[in-house]
């Protein structure tokens, strides 16, 4: 069954990131208990931030390779969000990490009531990124 707009908007707490195999070997790349959200407005935009579990607390003076630790353990951006069939995808226009704006990310949706899994490959094409989210009460 086809995605709507209904079944994405609203804000989504990060239940679980992983990535597969073709063995189905799983491996936490941001750690068993990252955190994040994902909210999508009705109007088409769209806003992800995921961290790492064990995510670098720096001091309130950090030294430039506190900072760069704490930028390598949260990845965040924004943009416009679009549905066609069974897949959302994501324009960025705003990250982190500038090298991502004007990127369009593309993730096939299973709708399961109060969890959405996304899925797609990763960038080895060898693994299947997974994200699952979990609607906000």
């Amino acid at each position: 069954m086809a995605l709507s707009n209904d079944d994405l908007v609203g804000g989504w707490t990060l239940e679980e990131m992983y990535a597969e195999a073709d063995d189905g070997s799983r491996t936490h790349t941001m750690g068993r208990d990252a955190g994040g959200m994902i909210m999508y407005t009705p109007d088409g935009y769209m806003s992800a931030i995921i961290h790492f579990s064990d995510r670098f607390l720096t001091a309130d003076r950090p030294s430039d390779k506190e900072r760069s630790e704490a930028f390598a353990t949260y990845f965040n951006y924004a943009g416009t969000w679009a549905i066609e069939g069974d897949t959302v995808t994501h324009t960025i226009q705003h990250a982190l990490d500038p090298n991502m704006v004007g990127v369009s990310l593309s993730r096939q949706v299973e709708h399961e009531g109060a969890r959405m899994v996304f899925s797609g490959m990763g960038p080895d094409s060898g693994t299947k990124n997974v994200i699952i989210w979990k609607r906000q009460d």
